[in-house]
């Protein structure tokens, strides 16, 4: 249920009321402030156009203390890719690439596949099951470790630490006990690795670990940081994307049926869904030169926080439905969900190929699985990550309408 709002109250980030309920509020400020300062330190860019341009303006807006919403940056003892500029930014992104190319994610499909079916045979032949709790929240995870190198027995355990920081960011997390084993154990793996330099892998750890010719060799702890940024940023976001399709999907059952008959419909519904609910809320540039947006001044050393979601429901760029979902929805590539230019996300290919196996894999184990009749669409908690908060199913459909007729007569 959208929450009712005054024109003259516009979407506040630090507004706990806003986040957990943004999108009227966000479209007041579409419509009456496009761009608004919300604190001494912080200003909010709320369309697409103006979002886009601080996106290609990377001379006039740095991207250190991305994320980062108060008048502190979260600070890191290396520079990680997502807060780095150019040329900082160019060689680590490059280095990083190496592991996201595209004869890369094709020897990884079959993890992935792999991954995905041990999750699908782990559901029931029928009944309830909650497909985030049950399903979706360890794929994405899986997967990234696999990417990475970590062991496979400790995935689990690494999954349990990076959910506890992901809950508390953007606020810090270095005083949380599972930030402190998160790192150790990943400098341990450092370790390991490279104490067996002629054990190589085709992994995201060697190719940090050991320099290519023209590289420079990273500090163990450089990669600790490189890798856990990896961790606790790759995780949730593909989440939310499986999660969030899913339910956008068998919201309207139509959309649903639609895809299982014609799979050639599921790369656009993804879209889709990445824009009407944009996994990444926000990403944040801090002003290096007094600039104007849309007619308001922003002084050099001020944050904006681009508002991601409010630009992806911009009535101007997208029409009067943007806030509707459509697998058939025109140019939904254009979407702002992975960011845009050379700060584009690396991971949005494969984060990608997951969603296509995931939604895929349950369309052909459970066709009839329908919503259950209690269902309901409720954000997560936290200010980063959109994502529905549960997708109850019933994954034989005779079960889920034999469970609304009951309903119905209560």
């Amino acid at each position: 249920m959208a929450t009712p709002v005054d024109p003259a109250e516009f979407f506040d980030p630090l507004n706990p009321v806003h986040v957990a309920d943004p999108d009227e509020f966000m479209k007041a400020s579409r419509k009456g402030c496009p761009v608004a300062k919300v604190s001494e330190h912080l200003y909010t860019a709320n369309t697409d156009d103006v979002v886009r341009s601080v996106f290609d303006d990377t001379k006039r807006f740095s991207n250190r203390g991305n994320f980062s919403v108060g008048a502190e940056d979260v600070r890191f003892p290396f520079t990680v890719v997502t807060m780095a500029d150019p040329p900082d930014h160019t060689v680590l992104r490059s280095r990083l690439l190496k592991s996201m190319a595209a004869a890369r994610l094709r020897k990884l499909t079959p993890e992935v596949e792999n991954i995905v079916r041990d999750a699908v045979g782990a559901l029931p032949a029928s009944g309830r099951v909650d497909l985030y709790a049950d399903y979706v929240h360890f794929i994405p995870s899986a997967v990234l470790y696999a990417l990475i190198g970590i062991p496979k027995a400790k995935w689990r355990e690494v999954q349990t630490w990076s959910d506890a920081v992901v809950r508390v960011i953007p606020e810090p997390a270095h005083e949380l006990p599972e930030f402190a084993a998160l790192m150790g154990f990943l400098a341990k793996c450092v370790e390991e690795r490279r104490a067996h330099p002629g054990d190589r892998h085709e992994d995201v750890l060697d190719n940090l670990c050991w320099a290519d010719p023209g590289e420079v060799e990273m500090p163990a702890l450089e990669v600790v940081c490189h890798i856990f940024q990896l961790v606790v940023a790759a995780t949730d976001t593909t989440r939310a994307l499986i999660a969030n399709c899913v339910y956008r999907l068998l919201e309207e059952r139509d959309r649903w049926e639609a895809v299982v008959a014609d799979r050639s419909l599921l790369p656009n519904a993804i879209e889709e869904s990445l824009r009407v609910d944009s996994p990444a809320q926000f990403m944040v540039r801090t002003a290096v030169e007094d600039v104007t947006l849309a007619e308001c001044p922003v002084p050099a050393g001020k944050k904006v926080y681009l508002n991601i979601q409010s630009a992806n429901h911009d009535e101007n760029r997208w029409g009067e439905d943007s806030r509707t979902f459509r697998i058939d929805r025109p140019g939904a590539t254009a979407h702002l969900a992975f960011g845009r230019g050379i700060h584009a996300c690396i991971g949005a290919p494969l984060a990608r190929i997951e969603a296509r196996s995931a939604i895929g894999a349950l369309m052909d184990a459970f066709p009839g699985m329908r919503l259950a009749p209690d269902a309901a669409w409720v954000k997560c908690g936290g200010a980063i990550t959109r994502r529905v908060e549960s997708v109850p199913v019933w994954l034989n459909g005779e079960q889920a309408r034999s469970a609304r007729q009951a309903t119905r007569r209560r």
